[in-house]
């Protein structure tokens, strides 16, 4: 969006970082991130908190390591419990682009799934992981359609 086209729009409708800079995914350890701030006007990347753990706040890869080491995870494709030395971070959509370290594309992967993934698209990989994580993709982005047809109605919990 341009910058007169921004200018254009009410304050009030523009969306809040904070709604757009949170997992898809409802799961442990996924909904224990919590959008603490951008880390600047020049780099507006989303930093997180990561509940029950001090220091912060961190970037989305590393919020989502401290929060699977704190309360634990399970791969998002195989279901397999991860340990410390068996979770890997995959991206989704691949590692290309601004998106590709946005907390929506990251899940916590076991090391052989992560590695048979590869580079495929994640329906291709697993469709049954692809149906889930789309729909909770796609749920996010119907919240935040609503938000901006209706900026006062409150984020669900």
């Amino acid at each position: 969006m341009t910058d007169k086209a921004t200018q254009q729009i009410s304050q009030p409708a523009l969306e809040k970082p904070e709604n757009a800079a949170r997992p898809c995914l409802d799961s442990m350890p996924y909904r224990t991130l919590v959008f603490a701030r951008l880390h600047s006007k020049e780099m507006p990347v989303p930093l997180y908190w990561v509940a029950g753990v001090n220091g912060g706040p961190w970037g989305a890869t590393n919020s989502l390591k401290k929060a699977a080491e704190v309360h634990g995870a399970n791969c998002f494709y195989c279901s397999t419990e991860l340990t410390k030395n068996t979770a890997t971070i995959d991206h989704v959509e691949g590692q290309t682009g601004e998106a590709a370290n946005a907390i929506q594309n990251l899940v916590l992967a076991c090391k052989p799934c992560n590695t048979k993934k590869g580079s495929f698209p994640i329906d291709a990989f697993k469709p049954e992981a692809g149906r889930e994580w789309l729909s909770a993709l796609l749920a996010q982005v119907q919240d935040r359609l609503d938000r901006l047809d209706n900026p006062e109605q409150e984020r669900p919990a």
